[in-house]
């Protein structure tokens, strides 16, 4: 039986909402392993001066659980490092 968790992150770039998504996963990849997808929920810019200056996304990433570990030793804080 496979078990798969989904966390919610947030990322931001100067450069695209693609480029924010991707660092997010990029991160995530430290913690996590066996990363299986990622659905951007909500899309954000931060706008100074008339300009975009910060593309921010909200999204889910799912990672498969290894067999041998147990879901409930497995809280988000552990598995990020966030306190």
């Amino acid at each position: 039986m496979s078990i798969v968790k989904m966390i919610e992150l947030s990322s931001q770039s100067s450069e695209s909402w693609e480029d924010a998504t991707r660092q997010a996963v990029e991160r995530a990849s430290r913690s996590l392993r066996n990363i299986r997808s990622v659905w951007v929920k909500e899309f954000e810019a931060a706008v100074d001066a008339n300009r975009v200056t910060q593309f921010r996304v909200i999204l889910k990433i799912a990672f498969q659980l290894d067999d041998s570990e147990s879901v409930r030793s497995m809280g988000n804080e552990e598995i990020l490092g966030v306190e």
